[in-house]
């Protein structure tokens, strides 16, 4: 017999009572952040009409793009069809946000190159359309959030029978319960109500059979581990550099500086506090989507390397969250060194992980991150060997094909231990 378990009814105030307590709210996060971004525009106008240093002209290394072209044809070649006779098949619902696309997207990729089948849904696709995906696909593997929004599109008790007819594994990226940490925390906690109602789901049948997501187990065990729900694996899966269109390329320098992210709060500030006296005092491209200034839309994927190729420091500074609490390294920081860039970031409690100090420059403090900048932008031999390092180690540990092989080889055991 299917159960069927109904979500907690949404709370819906009347307009008038959700603007004015969003005023209350966010009005003074957002006339701050308004403040803050015109100082940082001021500054990285400043910048720009100052006079072209004079610096000596510089290519990007040979000894980089060499490197990473034998790199890049070495892993493509040993990765073609690596999988195909696993025999996964996968279904990806994607969550909206622009983390999930690029994350959802490089996975895709990568998958479909090793062999095997993957599809992704936008967010917006209606439940009748994901249930005729599944029954026209014939998915092993089905990838979702347990976000409310995605949860209420996915036709559960359906999904559960699909599961006993066909054998599927249903892994679901977790969400911060409702007693997660708050401090330098981004909104999207669950509310208590919807912890219980994933409770029940778990407890019917009815959720994941599997959790997945970017970040760290630590993260995992104060954000989104439920201690009073049932027992649920968990995997990290971190984001990785792309070879499809992660590699360096030769150019000239024309920028002493790039820093390629889309406006939130959280950069924001983080901006705010390590960068002004960069942007005041060199010439660099600012680009990102909502800044106001620089390049507005945006740079496309496929111009990144290039971007990388003519900039001589790469700014990774990591946002509050991220830092404090050793979330994750971020996208940014395995793409611009699997292009072959020199890149200044923070350091966290997992970093050493992922990265050596002779491959990831961090810095400790505001401060020191401006030294840093000053000591590296017009040292191109020390930048190029740290640079170098850093591209062996992404191709060699943290592109998106490892990523894959991890996930296969938690399938593999999950499928051997009868979860699907």
């Amino acid at each position: 017999m299917t159960t069927t378990i109904a979500p907690p009814t949404e709370r819906r105030q009347p307009p008038f009572v959700r603007t004015v307590t969003k005023l209350v709210t966010r009005g003074p996060a957002v006339a701050l952040r308004h403040w803050r971004r015109r100082v940082l525009r001021f500054n990285y106008r400043r910048g720009g009409s100052n006079p072209a240093r004079n610096a000596p002209t510089e290519d990007t290394d040979p000894a980089i793009v060499d490197a990473g072209r034998m790199l890049r044809q070495k892993l493509l070649a040993a990765n073609e069809r690596k999988h195909a006779a696993a025999g996964y098949r996968v279904l990806m619902l994607r969550p909206g946000s622009i983390t999930a696309e690029i994350w959802f997207g490089d996975l895709q990729q990568s998958m479909q190159y090793a062999g095997i089948d993957c599809r992704v849904l936008p967010p917006d696709t209606p439940t009748v359309e994901i249930n005729a995906a599944l029954e026209a696909f014939q998915p092993n593997v089905l990838i979702a959030t347990e976000a409310p929004i995605s949860l209420r599109a996915l036709d559960l008790p359906f999904i559960q029978g699909y599961k006993r007819k066909q054998g599927c594994l249903r892994l679901f990226i977790p969400v911060w319960h409702a007693k997660s940490p708050t401090v330098q925390v981004p909104s999207g906690r669950a509310s208590p109500e919807e912890d219980e109602w994933r409770r029940r789901l778990l407890r019917n049948g009815l959720g994941a059979d599997a959790h997945f997501s970017i970040f760290e187990p630590e993260f995992h065990a104060r954000f989104s581990h439920d201690p009073n729900g049932p027992k649920v694996d968990y995997v990290a899966i971190p984001q990785a550099c792309n070879p499809f269109t992660d590699y360096p390329v030769p150019a000239t320098k024309r920028y002493d500086y790039l820093i390629a992210a889309s406006m939130t709060d959280d950069r924001v500030a983080v901006s705010y506090r390590f960068l002004r006296p960069i942007l005041s005092r060199y010439r660099g491209l600012w680009a990102g989507a909502r800044w106001g200034f620089g390049v507005d839309k945006g740079i496309p994927p496929a111009e990144m390397p290039l971007q990388y190729a003519q900039t001589r420091i790469a700014l990774n500074p990591l946002v509050g969250f991220v830092h404090r609490y050793a979330a994750e390294l971020t996208h940014r920081v395995y793409a611009a060194a699997g292009c072959g860039a020199f890149q200044l970031t923070l350091p966290t409690a997992i970093t050493h992980r992922y990265f050596r100090p002779d491959e990831l420059v961090q810095a400790a403090s505001p401060a020191d991150y401006v030294r840093l900048f000053d000591h590296y932008v017009d040292r191109p031999q020390e930048r190029n060997a740290i640079a170098l390092a850093a591209l062996r180690r992404s191709y060699a540990e943290h592109t998106c094909f490892h990523r894959v092989d991890k996930l296969v080889f938690h399938w593999d055991d999950w499928r051997r231990r009868g979860l699907f």
